[in-house]
């Protein structure tokens, strides 16, 4: 693949991800692409609204505290690990496998459910780099973001169960 193909393919995911809602210093981290062409990029889909002021959460665990689910960042976090898997690498960016797993949404969610874009990212990332607990429930087999300190995970998301066996990484 030359440079003007990856060139091109950075600039339509940082367009489609900008569309979703991701603020620019994530799509800048995904894609490479300049800041001068995100802010732009922003101005054409937004208009003269500016890019959302303050600071985002840190982390997956901030986004749940705040409301976000950790039923549906995880359905999106193991679709995501499934979709890299299954990658051909050097065919596909990190940034083409996230819209390919944040488009697979739509299917899980429905009207009153939402999952924050930035969030979907934190969580794939915080569980990629082992800052958060991955596990497996032992009753439904199913894979969950978990903290033992956090009510909103101590228990898995689908079933209920708190028999939970540690995939990653293990230190609480």
């Amino acid at each position: 693949m030359n440079t003007n193909d990856i060139f091109i393919r950075n600039h339509i995911s940082a367009t489609t991800l900008v569309r979703e809602g991701m603020r620019i210093p994530l799509v800048h981290a995904m894609t490479g692409v300049a800041w001068r062409s995100l802010r732009k990029i922003w101005q054409d889909t937004y208009g003269d609204a500016t890019p959302l002021p303050g600071r985002m959460p840190g982390n997956t665990l901030s986004y749940i505290k705040q409301g976000q689910t950790s039923l549906l960042l995880s359905t999106l976090v193991a679709v995501y690990l499934t979709v890299e898997k299954r990658a051909n690498p050097p065919a596909a960016s990190q940034a083409e496998m996230f819209i390919q797993a944040w488009e697979s949404r739509k299917l899980f969610t429905k009207r009153g459910m939402a999952i924050d874009i930035n969030a979907a990212w934190y969580a794939i990332r915080d569980v990629k780099a082992e800052l958060v607990s991955w596990g497996r429930c032992k009753q439904c087999k199913a894979t969950y973001i978990f903290d033992t300190e956090l009510r909103e995970t101590s228990k898995c998301p689908y079933c209920g169960e708190r028999d939970i066996k540690i995939i990653g990484p293990g230190k609480q």
